[in-house]
């Protein structure tokens, strides 16, 4: 049951919405986190372009869709098996929805997972409601743009 990828939002319709994206394409993987600053448009994972590697630098700068993501992607092979594991433990509890009415605006935020064994991928959604260890998934994540190996 290997990881295809995952893609992770937070935010809201009045600050946007903050995008983690990572993927395993053949022989290597990557992450991208693209900050509601960024005012980056959302994109289709699943598409075949959607492809970051040294050897796709070319393609990435000079595709209109790609390049908005150019600064802020990162290498992520090696550590790809260990996110794998992580991902697992942390988000095992997590039920598929998370809702709670409150006045102001609205928290939202998405988790999507596909593995390869998996027809459709696995969604996990909230709303002003977020799993125990929630806070900890998301430093987990983020810990990724920096660059560092795990």
């Amino acid at each position: 049951m290997a990881l295809e990828y995952l893609t992770f939002y937070q935010g809201n319709l009045a600050t946007g919405f903050d995008y983690i994206y990572a993927k395993k394409v053949e022989n290597h993987a990557f992450y991208i986190n693209a900050p509601a600053s960024l005012d980056a448009a959302i994109m289709d994972i699943t598409a075949e372009s959607f492809d970051f590697s040294q050897e796709n630098q070319r393609n990435i700068l000079t595709d209109k869709d790609l390049r908005q993501f150019s600064s802020v992607w990162q290498n992520i092979t090696f550590q790809w098996p260990n996110i794998e594991r992580q991902l697992e433990l942390i988000t095992a509890d997590w039920q598929p929805e998370y809702q709670q009415q409150s006045p102001g605006p609205v928290k939202e935020w998405g988790l999507t997972v596909k593995r390869d064994n998996e027809e459709k991928p696995y969604q996990i959604i909230g709303y002003n409601d977020y799993p125990e260890n929630f806070s900890q998934f998301v430093q987990w994540l983020n810990s990724y743009a920096g660059g560092k190996l795990r």
